[in-house]
């Protein structure tokens, strides 16, 4: 969640109902950084740990993140419905980019309603194609790839991978991207690392092989793609998705949350279906404990006193003449930090799942080397 939302969203509690609020906070289980750590290690050691990662984990090679795949795709279509309607125009990719771009800027269109149009409108677009939709994502997705290095962070990862096979090792990887990059850095170096990427129902992985489950689908930069392939990006696709309990994908997600334990790298807890797959397995393990562990990035406060600074110059009723008095704009925005903070530890703790803060995405290689090599 961005500085400037969640500001919007304390924006109308009052001082007293405020501090009244975080007093009442529930409390969760309080463990230094390095008791964490110890505890992640002893997963790894117990060779019962499982790799779960969002869009996060490939950001750094220039891949669009959901929200920018979506407006790099409605850019194809405007395009193209352009090209239909218009005369051959040089500036057409400029007026289509300035299109796609103010569209999606100023009328926020819901990102699961824009998939669902776009989905509709591959397939009337290529009637004789089942998989339109796939390469046009495929397309989008790795048309401004970089990969002249690999990430520190997939190479952190392919450190515990080597060990597939061997003890101690990881259970296996679960991933929401549709990309092969973490399968491309593990053949990047000169250590056979076996491992299976399932994507599709009746797929298994060989007894010596690390599975690595792309529960939303897979897009590989080359090759041909099959109905194998389909990827869940739809409002129709997550639909399916979510009232099918009993698909691999969800079966997968259910049984590692369960019965295993896992680290999140890269998702923000926003996503329905991931909610409520966490709910199940915890309620199935019975108990409240932290079983599994996610990494997130701290606010700055920089960002957040700039954002509290342009909310209080749209409405200055927000904090009275006695509280502006009494309180600084940088204490009122440390306090919302905090505040925040707990919130989403607490979130986090309703599923089982404590909380590793960090000051910046590039410290979570360090932090999982950190726990690989801890004594």
């Amino acid at each position: 969640m961005l500085a400037s939302e969640f500001l919007k969203k304390f924006a109308k509690l009052s001082l007293s109902n405020y501090f009244e609020e975080s007093l009442l906070l529930k409390k969760g289980r309080e463990l230094t950084h390095e008791q964490k750590v110890a505890e992640a290690a002893d997963w790894y050691k117990s060779e019962r740990l499982v790799f779960v990662l969002g869009s996060g984990a490939s950001s750094s090679y220039g891949l669009p993140d959901w929200n920018t795949l979506l407006q790099k795709l409605l850019l194809i279509t405007i395009k193209s419905e352009h090209e239909e309607t218009e005369e051959v125009d040089e500036k057409i990719d400029e007026k289509a980019g300035v299109l796609a771009r103010t569209f999606s800027t100023i009328f926020e269109p819901n990102p699961i309603i824009a998939a669902r149009y776009l989905h509709n409108y591959f397939k009337k677009k290529h009637p004789r194609s089942t998989l339109a939709f796939e390469n046009a994502i495929r397309d989008t997705l790795y048309k401004e790839l970089k990969n002249d290095e690999d990430s520190e962070l997939l190479k952190e990862i392919r450190q515990y991978c080597i060990a597939a096979g061997r003890s101690p090792n990881i259970d296996s990887i679960i991933t929401y991207n549709y990309d092969d990059l973490l399968e491309q850095c593990l053949q990047n170096i000169d250590v056979d690392i076996p491992f299976s990427p399932i994507h599709a129902r009746g797929m298994k992985n060989k007894q010596n092989e690390l599975p690595i489950y792309h529960v939303h689908g897979y897009l590989p930069q080359s090759g041909k793609i099959t109905s194998k392939n389909k990827v869940v990006l739809s409002e129709d696709d997550y639909h399916h998705q979510y009232t099918d309990v009993y698909g691999w994908s969800n079966l997968i997600q259910i049984n590692k949350f369960k019965d295993f334990n896992c680290i999140f790298i890269g998702l923000s807890f926003t996503d329905p279906n991931l909610r409520r797959l966490l709910d199940i397995s915890r309620n199935e393990r019975g108990n409240d404990k932290i079983h599994h562990y996610c990494f997130k990035k701290r606010y700055d406060n920089k960002v957040v006193k700039k954002n509290l600074e342009t909310l209080l110059s749209e409405n200055s009723e927000i904090l009275d003449e006695k509280v502006r008095a009494s309180m600084g704009l940088d204490q009122v925005a440390e306090e919302l930090i905090k505040l925040m903070e707990k919130f989403e530890e607490n979130d986090a703790l309703s599923f089982g799942v404590g909380v590793i803060w960090v000051d910046s995405y590039d410290e979570i290689p360090e932090r999982l080397r950190e726990i690989r090599n801890y004594e």
